[in-house]
């Protein structure tokens, strides 16, 4: 660096590029996070594809013996 000032603007540039950065990967992350809240919410509903052990839970026909 040849001068105070242009060291100063580097440091600016360089702490500006790291605060974006930054943002950038948090609202990565906090979309991730809504997508996997979303998922377990939509595997929540009731009657929406119920798994084979529910239905066995509710399946009240007799079972046959040999």
């Amino acid at each position: 660096m040849e001068t105070l000032s242009e060291s100063i603007k580097l440091m600016f540039f360089v702490y500006a590029l790291a605060a974006a950065i930054s943002l950038v990967i948090a609202w990565i992350i906090k979309l991730i996070f809504a997508g996997i809240q979303m998922r377990k919410a939509r595997a929540g509903k009731p009657g929406d594809g119920q798994t084979d052990a529910s239905n066995e839970a509710t399946d009240t026909t007799p079972e046959r013996t040999a």
